[in-house]
């Protein structure tokens, strides 16, 4: 018995061949409907999980794990995994949900958190040896200029010249930090070291956000100088409540950052999606 002659197989890809994985992307860039900070909201969000308790002890308990010699860092990574978990889902859900801190999921966060981790240590290595050497510099500046005034005049001129500089250091300690604080979004969101140092983005970023980024700072300061002393008030323990409230307050405000950029024509940055469950009210 014969059979029929059969056709040639395809020489192109199989067409019912599972298609490789590849983490989804986005630009998110439809969600900037925010144009202006909110500050009070970073912490506000927090209590709109019905789950916040949970997460606020377990970040807690996860600090205890800082004191232990080696694990510090480590434990900054998972922090700023975690953080970025947050933005995203907040990206997402345009600012009504986050996720749970989930220890199940502790490789995730590592993974996550590694790019603007690494990103933050290199820029450090860069802009904070700047900062002392200037630093230096200008204490032996007003060492030169007052002992050449003389005895009489070189108290009042030190005095007078020390407070010009320090404004000046602080004012530049601020300049140099921002683009830092670009950095460390942009790793994060693109989940990519070498994306920390697009020089563009990072221009245009701190063009747009300056004033914004400088009273987030401030902010985050100020509140988290407050909650760290009442949580050392409360014989030490409260820190471990306090804390996880800062951790997840800065959070919130580089996602404002981010959406505010937006708002104002900012260059989206390409975000990689994982997929952890978003938890919060529907608003």
């Amino acid at each position: 018995m014969s059979f029929p002659p059969q056709p040639p197989p395809p020489s192109g890809p199989n067409p019912y061949a599972s298609p490789p994985f590849a983490a989804p992307v986005t630009s998110f860039a439809t969600v900037a409907s925010q144009s202006r900070m909110e500050y009070m909201r970073s912490y506000q969000y927090i209590f709109e999980n019905p789950d916040w308790l949970k997460n606020v002890l377990f970040l807690g308990l996860l600090y205890i794990a800082a004191v232990i010699p080696g694990v510090n860092l480590l434990i900054q990574v998972v922090y700023l995994g975690f953080q970025f978990e947050i933005i995203e889902s907040l990206l997402k859900s345009q600012g009504r949900q986050y996720p749970n801190f989930d220890f199940g999921r502790f490789g995730d966060y590592l993974g996550r958190g590694i790019w603007p981790f690494l990103a933050n240590m290199v820029a450090s290595f860069v802009i904070i040896p700047l900062f002392y050497i200037g630093l230096l510099v200008g204490f032996l500046a007003v060492g030169g200029i007052v002992s050449a005034a003389g005895e009489e005049m070189g108290p009042a001129i030190g005095i007078t010249i020390g407070a010009v500089l320090l404004v000046l250091f602080i004012a530049g300690f601020i300049a140099l930090s921002l683009p830092m604080a670009a950095m460390i979004l942009r790793a994060g969101l693109a989940q990519d070291f070498a994306s920390a140092f697009q020089f563009d983005w990072i221009s245009d970023f701190c063009k747009k956000m300056w004033l914004e980024m400088f009273v987030a700072g401030l902010f985050l300061s100020a509140t988290a100088t407050v909650l760290l002393l009442l949580g050392v008030v409360a014989v030490c323990i409260g820190v471990l409540f306090t804390l996880p409230l800062v951790i997840m307050a800065s959070a919130h405000l580089l996602y404002q950052l981010y959406v505010v950029y937006l708002s104002r024509g900012g260059m989206p940055v390409t975000v990689k999606i994982t997929a952890q469950p978003m938890v919060g009210p529907p608003m």
